[in-house]
């Protein structure tokens, strides 16, 4: 016979480890804005030039559409960056959740009595 699982949750660290999730998630999210920022800049001012060469390598580089190698990256990592801002919220929330559904169970139950 195989033993029962349990799941144990400590809200009280549960919580401010959500919250410091989110916070090193904006840390984050800001110095990627930045760094991004300054990608996209740099490209407007065309270092590649604009004769042929410099045309044809910007279009295979960030401006060529969809396809282009740097902005599959760069939208690859505003994906990724937005996906770990949401985790630390979620991680929140869930314990939020949890705590409410088991005092929910306990009271339908006579809170324990």
């Amino acid at each position: 016979m195989t033993e029962p699982q349990h799941t144990f949750l400590n809200p009280d660290l549960a919580r401010p480890a959500g919250n410091a999730l989110g916070a090193a998630a904006e840390t984050l999210a800001a110095e990627w804005s930045r760094v991004t920022g300054t990608i996209r800049a740099l490209n407007e001012a065309r270092p590649w030039g604009d004769d042929e060469a410099g045309r044809t390598f910007n279009e295979h580089y960030l401006d060529g559409g969809d396809e282009a190698p740097a902005k599959v990256t760069l939208d690859a990592g505003d994906d990724l960056i937005a996906a770990f801002e949401d985790t630390g919220l979620r991680i929140v929330s869930s314990v939020d959740g949890t705590v409410d559904d088991d005092g929910a169970v306990g009271d339908s139950f006579g809170g324990g009595r």
